[in-house]
């Protein structure tokens, strides 16, 4: 009779723990939480992110703190340092344009915010005045002292749109007293397409690619003071 018990106790555990991965529960091969972690050390700069699929990297749930492993948000940080780079939140998705990013993100604070925008809005031929608008409205929906607007990386299939958006960024980001970071400019060849074994598809950097840009944008957030010197006032698209 006890062992028939045991017996009965392991199946309903066994079934229990089942039930547990059907109703959502944690399993081992689901990915852990990328972002909201702040580093042990107590020192660190906090930033939020609004992007597409450079930032994305596939992930669907990047506002729930998921990157995909080719984002340049994993690279920030120097490997082998102690962190100081803290990752909290905002929001991207693959295709999204900067109208979308300016819709779904959700209000919060940082240290910095970074905005690596506006691929899918060349694609889709979007303007620059409009995609500026947008820009604006979102750094008025996150608070902080900090703007950190990135170049795009290269697209081998528009290559002199490209060149003209992140010449548009950087006037931008001086127009507004935001901080321009050339990210990009490590990913390029000399015909301004990607250089060779950073990109598998002529628009997105991989893993290789990846490191490079989160390395850019995570120096200028590490070497740059964060000062209160960005205008978010307005919405209206700059002339």
């Amino acid at each position: 009779m006890g062992t028939r018990k045991t017996l009965l106790v392991l199946a309903c555990l066994t079934l229990f723990a089942g039930l547990l991965g059907l109703s959502g529960g944690p399993r081992a091969n689901e990915p852990v939480p990328q972002a909201f972690a702040l580093p042990a050390n107590g020192v660190h700069t906090t930033f939020m992110v609004a992007g597409d699929s450079i930032t994305a990297a596939g992930s669907h749930t990047v506002a729930a703190g998921n990157v995909g492993e080719a984002s340049w948000v994993n690279y920030v940080n120097t490997p082998g340092a102690p962190a100081t780079l803290a990752w909290t939140g905002g929001w991207a998705l693959g295709g999204a344009q900067s109208g979308d990013m300016a819709a779904a993100l959700h209000h919060g604070s940082a240290d910095a915010l970074v905005l690596l925008a506006g691929t899918n809005d060349l694609a889709h031929g979007t303007p620059h005045a409009r995609i500026a608008q947008n820009l604006v409205r979102i750094t008025s929906i996150v608070q902080a002292p900090r703007v950190l607007l990135s170049s795009v990386p290269p697209r081998d299939d528009a290559v002199e749109a490209t060149v003209e958006y992140n010449d548009f960024l950087q006037q931008l980001a001086l127009d507004r007293g935001w901080l321009f970071i050339d990210a990009a400019a490590g990913l390029r060849s000399e015909e301004d397409t990607f250089a060779e074994g950073l990109s598998e598809d002529g628009v997105h950097p991989n893993v290789a690619g990846a490191r490079i840009l989160g390395a850019a944008i995570g120096q200028a957030l590490t070497t740059k003071p964060i000062v209160a010197d960005a205008n978010t006032n307005g919405t209206e698209p700059l002339g």
